[in-house]
């Protein structure tokens, strides 16, 4: 299935908005005032970073919708919750804001205390069995609520970056500018890029075109103001 820009557009915006409704939805959950039944909320987070991550996937290609012919690797990577969670991080590529807690009694490894992103997601729902010790796994037994927090307050950050983008590509009127942002995060999806490669990146992608450099200084501003503020 081959899609059309108009469609792409409304499935990035979508996703960042049914990303943002899931995260509130764990938030209230997690901060709840009862003790035992927060644990679902470490779910409902991991869905909204695997939504975020969708949205990235769809930011990426949508200057590419008129030279993309196989749309087969957008498909499988829809379906890749691992990779779509992965991918919600990309975000910080273009604002820097990270925000996490300090457990001082609990060893919470970043990004994942978990062996995979979808294990969060199937630890947080599922009653499951070790086939090798035999233990039988309850979720509200075995998620602590220092790892729901974790997760929920680390998509802040991410948020704070793709409703900028998403407002850049709603708001802007020129389709070169968002040309210039899709492309961006098309260079992140299929080159090794590090957060201290973003300016030398930026720098390089400029042409002649006024409207292309006015979308990679829009970037070029979020990424510097909030570097400045570290």
């Amino acid at each position: 299935m081959k899609l059309k820009k108009t469609e792409l557009l409304e499935l990035f915006c979508s996703s960042i908005d049914n990303s943002f409704s899931l995260f509130k939805a764990a938030k209230e959950l997690a901060l709840s005032t009862s003790e035992n039944k927060k644990f679902p909320s470490l779910g409902l987070a991991e869905l909204a970073l695997e939504e975020l991550g969708k949205s990235f996937s769809c930011l990426a290609i949508y200057s590419k919708v008129d030279l993309t012919d196989d749309w087969s690797i957008f498909w499988k990577e829809w379906r890749n919750h691992d990779l779509k969670a992965h991918r919600a991080f990309f975000y910080e590529f273009y604002c820097v804001t990270r925000l996490e807690i300090d457990f001082k009694d609990k060893i919470l490894n970043f990004p994942t205390n978990r062996q995979r992103f979808s294990k969060e997601k199937e630890v947080s729902f599922y009653v499951d069995i070790d086939k090798g010790n035999r233990k039988i796994h309850k979720p509200e037994f075995e998620i602590s609520n220092e790892e729901c927090l974790r997760r929920i307050v680390s998509l802040v950050g991410l948020y704070n970056s793709a409703f900028h983008v998403k407002k850049w590509m709603t708001e802007c009127v020129d389709e070169i500018t968002k040309h210039a942002i899709s492309d961006f995060a098309y260079i992140k999806l299929t080159t090794e890029m590090y957060q201290q490669d973003v300016l030398g990146v930026l720098e390089q992608m400029k042409n002649t075109d006024k409207k292309y450099n006015e979308g990679l200084e829009m970037i070029k501003e979020l990424f510097v103001a909030e570097l400045n503020k570290k």
